[in-house]
């Protein structure tokens, strides 16, 4: 019974910190805050928040992980009831991981992010943000496979190749968005289409399938 009570008051300080961290990140920006001023909102020592998780790269790598499992559960959703067009599937995707990486995170916080997995390279931080990247590239070539499946792509691509290749290309306008304040999700989703439809041109089996898409982005651009 003691154990568990120390387990729950544990794991209730550690969801109280990175809550704290997450907002004054949002509000303050990621370099205003300090180690001390959120133990301090937690009413807690600054050696517990150190403990718990040893930085504040430490503290936003965190924030990170759990942002992560929230957007593979939304991804899991798109993947068990897909659209009939790959494309729009694949687009749904980046859409959702703009959404959510906005609802959670602000830009300047992101930015802070890529930095930190940059600068930090193969040591825990750039380790640990590649590996969740991971994470999502198997759900993109799990989705890449089970178009495969139903046969409105081409048998001989290798799924997680090219669900890879999916992602790098998502990855990049992900990048673009979150650089750009100006950049909104609906143009960013609109330059995304555009690379789809060049990377799709040869992979998808209808033709038909390509004029329409063809038809619909000029119709949309057009607009």
């Amino acid at each position: 019974m003691a154990t568990g009570l120390r387990q729950r008051q544990k794991n209730d300080r550690s969801k109280r910190i990175l809550e704290i961290a997450r907002k004054r990140f949002q509000t303050q920006g990621y370099d205003a805050v300090t180690i001390d001023s959120i133990a301090a909102e937690a009413s807690l020592s600054a050696v517990t928040v150190y403990n718990y998780y040893g930085s504040k790269p430490g503290l936003l790598l965190a924030l990170v992980k759990e942002s992560d499992v929230r957007l593979i559960a939304q991804l899991q959703s798109l993947i068990d009831d897909l659209p009939d067009d790959i494309r729009d599937a694949v687009a749904r995707f980046g859409h959702i991981m703009r959404c959510h990486a906005l609802k959670y995170l602000t830009k300047p916080t992101w930015r802070q992010v890529l930095a930190a997995s940059i600068i930090d390279g193969n040591a825990n931080f750039g380790r640990t943000y590649v590996a969740l990247d991971e994470v999502l590239i198997r759900l993109m070539s799990e989705l890449a496979a089970i178009y495969q499946t139903r046969g409105s792509l081409i048998s001989t691509i290798d799924p997680n190749i090219f669900g890879s290749t999916l992602f790098g290309m998502q990855n990049m306008r992900f990048f673009q968005f979150i650089t750009d304040d100006a950049l909104d999700d609906a143009q960013v989703d609109t330059l995304f289409r555009c690379d789809l439809e060049v990377i799709f041109t040869a992979k998808i089996k209808d033709p038909d399938l390509q004029l329409a898409a063809v038809r619909d982005h000029n119709q949309r651009r057009n607009a």
